[in-house]
């Protein structure tokens, strides 16, 4: 293959494989979409919604007994599910699915829940097929060794994008059970830093010359993960709040005293990535701040503690969900960046 060839099909790579990274990321997007709306149950069946390809419009388009049929179908899952935990020993927490009166509870037709959550899942076939692409890619220069290490990570990546549609079921058939939602999140994530760095390998997508605090940037990062999965179990804290009747407390904001302590350092620890990226910036002073990654994180970082004060004090109004969820994605996705931009191995054309 000529130079210019071979610069071409790098090309064509490096874009494929940010449609992919986009297309994982917006699920990050629809995903915060779904769970303001409260549309996790939108579609109570997995693939199809309500039995069809797509969901229908009016309830009129359903069997009078659909709550039933539907409720039967979830289940069977459910019994398989928890069948599979007894195998593996896990027979309390399988016999605690089984108690929970929330398992019986047959989901009503919304439309726009449905919908929603139907474009969520629309999301997820085309970051599949995004990531075939870009699998077919990777595996046609089977001689080049560049590659080698990149479709380790490609390989990963699918595997977890595959892991991650069977657990969306699982979310599905428990009704949203509390650890579920947290775990499908994680797996995005993970499935996410898979594809950058099957991109990275190859093409880098960020280039940032003297960068050599690698031990910094991977504090920082591990530091936001945390807080990130601990914000998406915060979250669920508050949906099981709601559930209670105990979401306002006598000061009539979000009663975060019957909260965990996992929200507590939630709240608090943000502050020290706001400190960090700061410090990471000025020592990077010299760098415009448009293309200063630490104090481009920082301002987020802030925003996100912003985002936290509408959420205790309008008692998390949908829209701020949205964004909290988004900017949390932002501040892990360009933290990663930035622990891997360090490492140039860039196929020369």
């Amino acid at each position: 293959m000529s130079s210019n060839d071979t610069s071409r099909f790098l090309n064509i790579y490096r874009r494929i494989g940010l449609l992919t990274c986009s297309s994982v990321f917006l699920l990050f997007l629809f995903g915060g979409w779904v769970r303001a709306t409260g549309s996790g149950m939108g579609c109570p069946d997995w693939p199809k919604c309500f039995g069809q390809l797509a969901p229908p419009t009016d309830a009129k388009d359903l069997p009078a007994d659909y709550k039933e049929i539907f409720l039967k179908k979830r289940l069977k899952k459910l019994e398989r599910f928890t069948n599979t935990l007894d195998k593996f020993g896990l027979h309390e927490r399988a016999e605690m699915i089984r108690q929970d009166p929330k398992m019986l509870e047959p989901e009503e037709f919304h439309p726009v829940k449905a919908w929603i959550e139907y474009i969520n899942r629309l999301f997820g076939v085309l970051s599949g097929l995004f990531a075939v692409i870009l699998g077919a890619l990777i595996f046609y220069r089977v001689t080049n060794p560049v590659f080698k290490y990149a479709r380790w990570w490609y390989l990963m990546g699918f595997a977890l994008l595959i892991a991650n549609a069977w657990l969306g079921s699982l979310v599905v058939a428990t009704n949203l059970l509390p650890g579920m939602v947290s775990l499908h999140f994680l797996l995005s994530f993970l499935c996410l830093f898979a594809f950058i760095r099957v991109v990275q390998e190859v093409r880098p997508i960020i280039k940032h010359h003297n960068i050599s605090e690698k031990q910094n940037w991977r504090v920082l990062w591990i530091l936001i993960f945390v807080l990130v999965i601990m914000g998406t179990w915060s979250r669920e804290q508050v949906d099981l709040l709601r559930s209670i009747g105990s979401l306002i407390n006598a000061e009539g904001i979000l009663n975060f005293q019957s909260m965990d302590w996992i929200f507590a350092v939630h709240r608090y620890a943000s502050i020290i990535v706001v400190i960090t990226g700061i410090y990471m910036g000025w020592n990077k002073r010299n760098i415009s701040f448009g293309k200063n990654l630490a104090f481009i994180i920082a301002s987020i970082a802030f925003l996100q503690i912003v985002f936290g004060a509408f959420h205790m004090i309008f008692i998390v109004p949908a829209w701020v969900q949205v964004l909290h969820v988004v900017f949390g994605s932002a501040l892990l996705t360009l933290s990663y960046l930035g622990l891997l931009s360090y490492k140039k191995n860039e196929i020369s054309n």
